[in-house]
């Protein structure tokens, strides 16, 4: 496998793909959230240089993943000031071969690099796969009408 990582900037048929695989995923907790919402919001990154950005994982030529670092996620969250890790998604083939952790790393050092020293999540089930990377609970929330774990990492 080639894995590589690159920044979002406008790769042909990548926002389309994402937009499909994180709609999917995340449509219990965002679900009015569509694929056209989340391609107008890749492209709006198209704009920044900092963030909102996203990060693409490819095996190869093949978009098999990626994770953003977004100023808010769920405005239902706005009283954390970001940034938020979001979007964080791998092809289910692809899933347990170290894609996560190079795609994580990516986005760490560019929040870091931002001048940012702390970066938050939300997830409704992952809790514990965060908790191994270092992040810590900042407490429960619900977000319509599913608990998520708010969590936030020291950038070191």
């Amino acid at each position: 496998m080639n894995f590589r990582i690159e920044r979002w900037n406008g790769q042909n048929g990548a926002a389309e793909q994402l937009a499909r695989w994180h709609v999917k995923e995340w449509q219990n907790v965002f679900p009015e959230w569509t694929v056209q919402d989340a391609v107008a919001e890749f492209n709006t990154q198209l704009l920044f240089s900092e963030l909102p950005a996203t990060w693409l994982a490819f095996n190869d030529d093949v978009l098999i993943g990626s994770i953003s670092a977004l100023l808010e996620d769920a405005a239902e969250l706005n009283d954390i000031a970001g940034p938020w890790l979001a979007s964080f998604y791998i092809a289910p083939e692809y899933r347990g071969k170290g894609v996560g952790q190079l795609l994580m790393n990516a986005a760490e050092q560019a929040v870091k690099n931002f001048g940012c020293q702390q970066w938050y999540l939300f997830t409704p089930r992952h809790e514990a796969y965060y908790a191994k990377q270092g992040w810590q609970l900042l407490e429960y929330r619900e977000l319509h009408g599913e608990q998520v774990a708010v969590m936030a990492q020291v950038l070191k």
